[in-house]
């Protein structure tokens, strides 16, 4: 499963915190505040519970977005990216 999540959080330490906690479950940072990855299907229900728990002030607010493969394989990109993602064989840079 490729999950998507993309965040405003306005407490730099909660932020912070969210940002290890994403890179701890294996997503990939491909803006400041948006991660992606694959996840097995168990480790993305346990980020999906985990997120409300960052949610600390009134204007912060968590995306969490799942993706098809497919959707990604069409994915566009302009600039320089921050990371390369594998879907399938084929290196797919975001």
């Amino acid at each position: 499963m490729i999950v998507l999540v993309a965040y405003d959080i306005e407490d730099d330490e909660t932020r912070a915190k969210l940002s290890d906690y994403l890179k701890s479950k294996g997503l990939t940072r491909i803006q400041r505040s948006v991660f992606v990855g694959r996840l097995l299907p168990s480790t993305a229900k346990d980020v999906e519970r985990a997120l409300p728990r960052f949610v600390k002030g009134e204007r912060d607010v968590i995306h969490y977005i799942p993706l098809l493969e497919y959707s990604l394989r069409y994915l566009k990109y302009f600039g320089h990216p921050l990371a390369v993602l594998s879907v399938g064989r084929e290196p797919l840079v975001v």
